[in-house]
């Protein structure tokens, strides 16, 4: 009887929130989160602002559980889209963004079609590239 009262309060605290484990962090449609910090592997490399080596943005479209990632370099702006879901785990909350084929867009260690941003707080998501020598990239989120 204990079990089944813990599974009711469990399953209660995970479906109070209809969008996703962090759509009380993350309401508001669409989103737009745009590049603010980028760190390298040396210590303290740190680049904001026009200094970064690029531009670049996500649109989250909560509604809809679509993405656009657009990237300026050197005056060439590239857009890719997909799909996105929110995952949460006692460690850490995050957004899993899955591309629908590859993509030089896709910042990640495993070399797949799938993109994980770390929710670190309702304004601000951390790329994930960083610990297989990628950059460190920070998000923050604007008023469109």
């Amino acid at each position: 009887m204990k079990s089944l009262f813990a599974s009711a309060i469990l399953l209660i605290s995970f479906s109070s929130c209809s969008d996703g484990p962090d759509c009380c962090v993350l309401e508001g449609n669409p989103q737009k989160w745009e590049l603010v910090e980028m760190t390298g592997s040396f210590s303290p490399s740190i680049t904001t602002g026009n200094d970064m080596d690029w531009q670049e943005y996500y649109i989250l479209n909560t509604n809809t559980g679509n993405f656009t990632k657009s990237r300026i370099r050197e005056g060439v702006e590239t857009s890719a889209s997909g799909t996105f879901v929110f995952n949460s785990t006692e460690e850490e909350h995050s957004i899993k963004l899955t591309y629908p084929s590859d993509n030089e867009l896709i910042a990640n260690c495993t070399g797949d079609l799938i993109e994980v941003l770390i929710i670190e707080s309702e304004n601000t998501l951390k790329g994930t590239w960083a610990p297989c020598d990628g950059p460190g990239l920070k998000y923050q989120r604007t008023n469109n």
